[in-house]
């Protein structure tokens, strides 16, 4: 039971400590880790006489660190590093030790990511003001943009950046993309418009909130002039949040919390006059419906199974309430226009019946909603989710360090 206990301290001071443990003893750990690393990579190609004295001298070490024995320590260390200058292969260069490090914390990242915990990026506003997507707040001209450190403040805190875009000849934009930035940064969003004479520029924002700003400004479909200002404005980058993997692997979804879902399968490229999200392949909603659910949009509520929704998450929505949207929940009405509601899973007078396939719960169905359902582009336009298309509820939100930061609700 001592030893146990001997172990556990020294784990502690080794691993959680760090540099605040002494210099002799972090040197005797990295030999007998090296020694050891030595012997379980060559085991097959060492000889027996060899062997039982990288085991004893391993096991000398190991005592002399569990007692903190600083003399004992030194002195097998530095046996072990002569005897490391004859050994082939038993001292590497600090290229490889790293190479061999990011491997495995990439290994380990990607077993999280896709096993229990993916973090996840709001690319749009239509979880808002539940939570943020990535927002443009307009800069007039005449307004001075902050000083550096405060740039750099708001940066780190709020995810923030400015951006100024200024026309440099007479041109039109042609296209818009969204398009994920370098493997360093897979988590943050930037659209690249294009002009007609062959210049590009980058906007850190997704497409869909750049268009929308471009529209609201005049700046689509015309020619811009030499000088004009594009677009000018503080950019708030949408919350961070974390997908749990693993939740529904012991649980059935529950109506009313949010979840993420990937988009296989699902016409989202409706309808027109929307901002696009079609390069999106993960979406985060309100989960508004299960199998077997019998759903009527009664603006602004929702009735379920012919009674008013009684879950938290949902009414604050159809509450109409300030930070929410004057509206609520509110059906499609294919009559008003035709040619943006003409795929409408949902309408205006029309419940819908989420389908329950006992024989198949793969393609049980769900209903996802926006909580901001006057610019989101949810299950009232594209239909129902299935149950192969779930990843998990969104549970904590990362950053930045707002008032969402920590859990969702």
């Amino acid at each position: 039971m001592k030893r146990y206990f001997l172990k556990t301290a020294n784990w502690i001071a080794d691993c959680l400590l760090g540099l605040l443990t002494p210099g002799w003893r972090r040197k005797g750990v990295e030999a007998r880790n090296a020694l050891e690393r030595y012997y379980n990579y060559n085991k097959p190609h060492i000889e027996d006489e060899r062997k039982e004295q990288l085991l004893k001298l391993k096991k000398r070490l190991t005592t002399a660190l569990l007692y903190w024995r600083k003399a004992d320590t030194e002195m097998l260390t530095a046996e072990i590093s002569t005897l490391g200058e004859s050994l082939r292969g038993f001292k590497r260069g600090a290229l490889v030790e790293t190479v061999e490090s990011l491997f495995v914390i990439m290994v380990i990242f990607l077993g999280i990511r896709t096993y229990y915990a993916q973090p996840f990026r709001i690319p749009t506003g239509s979880m808002q003001p539940s939570l943020n997507g990535i927002i443009i707040h307009p800069i007039a001209e005449n307004e001075p943009l902050p000083s550096t450190p405060k740039r750099f403040w708001q940066t780190l805190t709020l995810g923030s950046s400015y951006c100024e875009i200024v026309s440099d000849s007479a041109k039109k934009i042609i296209d818009l993309k969204t398009e994920r930035y370098p493997a360093i940064l897979p988590l943050f969003t930037r659209t690249r418009l294009r002009f007609s004479n062959g210049s590009e520029e980058t906007v850190p924002c997704a497409a869909g909130a750049v268009a929308e700003y471009l529209s609201q400004h005049g700046k689509l479909g015309r020619t811009l002039m030499p000088g004009e200002v594009i677009l000018r404005g503080r950019v708030d980058a949408g919350d961070m949040v974390v997908v749990n993997r693993m939740a529904y692997h012991f649980r059935k979804p529950e109506r009313g919390e949010t979840f993420v879902f990937d988009t296989r399968g699902i016409n989202t490229n409706v309808p027109a006059g929307m901002p696009d999200q079609s390069n999106a392949s993960n979406y985060i909603k309100r989960l508004c419906g299960l199998p077997g659910d019998k759903i009527h949009i009664t603006q602004p509520g929702l009735e379920i199974n012919d009674k008013p929704a009684t879950e938290a998450g949902i009414c604050r929505v159809a509450s109409c309430a300030a930070p929410y949207n004057s509206t609520g929940y509110n059906a499609l009405n294919k009559n008003r226009d035709a040619s943006v509601y003409y795929q409408a899973y949902m309408t205006e007078g029309n419940p819908v019946t989420l389908k329950q396939m006992p024989t198949d719960p793969n393609l049980n169905e769900y209903l996802a909603l926006g909580d901001n359902t006057v610019n989101s582009k949810d299950s009232r336009y594209w239909g129902p989710v299935r149950q192969f298309n779930i990843l998990g509820p969104a549970f904590l939100t990362l950053w930045p360090f707002t008032e969402h930061w920590g859990n969702i609700d």
